[in-house]
């Protein structure tokens, strides 16, 4: 096992070639034992950029080689015959390609090609749904266990055989029974308790199950209102935020089971890009949350474009790729979700483009008939008849308050 305060948080990421943005640093606020990080920023900032560089060095550093090292030693690039490379050899060329980043860590060790087995690592691309395959008979769990050792293609794994893990943990729990193990067979209780109660949270039911029908190999998500859905029927949304719940608990489970501890928290980093993919803004603001609750040593590094996710956890660094500012958690939560779009993502202003054309007219209206304010009164009453429907409450507040003047 290895405890937070020993493990290689991430504290800076210097960027030194990620196409039109060069030459900068990003430098993780202090919190600990480690902060969140948070990259915001226009389309086209460098946002997946450099989270799927930051998985390209951690597939290097997994493999044992020493990053640094390696570059110093090979400075040319592999041009020819980059079929018959080994995938170690395409990791390599990628990095050396690259050479985009270096990362500050706070601990004197580097190499997580140590921890392979004891931590939580993972790299979630945007486009995601939980579908899992079919579950014919039961299998045997150090299938899985040895997808630990494969970094690059285990995530893909473990959400498609997601339902297969379950189906063997619940089979496993009928021998236990049989034998009579109750300690093997309340961790298995718990583990299954710890995914309905997640589930019931991200359906927003309370009264959510989880259901087993042993003669098919099948799991029903049941809803209070009768609903009976299974991995493949899933809303977009429900589907895309299951299949990061989906990779991390078969790692938890797993990571368990090598330490032998039931209870143990392990560390890890995980790079998540665009959590909020088809999610229900009020969903939005859960998906960070409750990713950190239940993996409370895990370091979430996230592109977003979401002002609820930016602003729905604490002990977090939230960096934009377009202006190069620092922002903290602390205070994101207390921003309105305007302003944030405002000073994170952007946009000249909260309002819609029909809006600011419609100041625009009004402002036009004062500049014009300052000096006579019958005539002015009298095309500001025509804009608010003429754009009635569309006008809000606030707006009208402020046109009023105009011809009172």
């Amino acid at each position: 096992m290895i405890l937070p305060e020993d493990f290689p948080y991430i504290t800076s990421i210097y960027v030194n070639d990620c196409y039109t943005y060069q030459n900068f640093n990003i430098d993780l606020i202090k919190h600990q034992p480690f902060s969140h990080l948070i990259l915001t920023g226009k389309n086209g900032s460098g946002k997946s950029t450099i989270l799927r560089l930051l998985n390209n060095h951690f597939l290097i550093n997994f493999s044992g080689i020493d990053v640094e090292t390696y570059n110093k030693k090979n400075t040319g690039l592999i041009e020819a015959n980059r079929d018959r490379l080994s995938e170690i050899e395409i990791w390599k060329s990628e990095i050396r390609e690259n050479n985009a980043v270096k990362l500050g860590y706070n601990s004197f060790i580097n190499n997580y090609s140590n921890y392979k087995r004891i931590l939580i690592y993972s790299y979630i691309l945007p486009y995601r749904n939980s579908k899992v395959h079919k579950v014919e008979t039961p299998t045997k769990q150090d299938v899985f266990e040895k997808k630990l050792d494969n970094i690059k293609e285990s995530s893909q794994f473990f959400i498609q055989n997601f339902k297969q893990y379950l189906v063997n943990k619940k089979v496993n729990q009928a021998f236990d029974q049989l034998k009579n193990k109750t300690e093997d067979i309340e961790k298995t209780n718990i583990f299954f308790n710890e995914i309905e109660s997640v589930f019931s949270k991200i359906f927003e039911d309370k009264y959510l199950k989880l259901e087993f029908i042993e003669d098919s190999y099948e799991f029903f998500i049941k809803l209070s209102d009768g609903q009976e859905l299974t991995f493949d029927v899933l809303p977009d949304g429900f589907s895309a935020f299951l299949s990061i719940l989906m990779d991390l608990f078969v790692r938890l489970d797993l990571i368990r089971k090598v330490v032998g501890n039931n209870t143990y928290n392990p560390c890890g980093i995980v790079l998540i890009d665009e959590p909020e993919t088809h999610l229900h803004i009020s969903l939005q603001y859960h998906v960070l949350p409750i990713l950190t609750t239940l993996f409370p040593n895990v370091q979430f590094i996230v592109a977003t474009h979401s002002p609820a996710v930016i602003s729905s956890i604490r002990n977090s660094t939230i960096f934009d790729l377009t202006t190069k500012e620092t922002l903290s958690s602390d205070d994101a939560i207390s921003k309105s979700f305007s302003e944030l779009m405002v000073s994170h993502f952007g946009l000249d202003n909260e309002f819609s483009d029909f809006t600011d054309n419609l100041f625009e007219k009004v402002n036009t209206v004062l500049k014009e008939n300052k000096n006579n304010i019958p005539l002015r009164n009298q095309q500001l009453k025509a804009i608010l008849k003429e754009n009635e429907r569309y006008i809000s409450p606030t707006m009208r507040f402020e046109l009023e308050a105009k011809m009172s003047e």
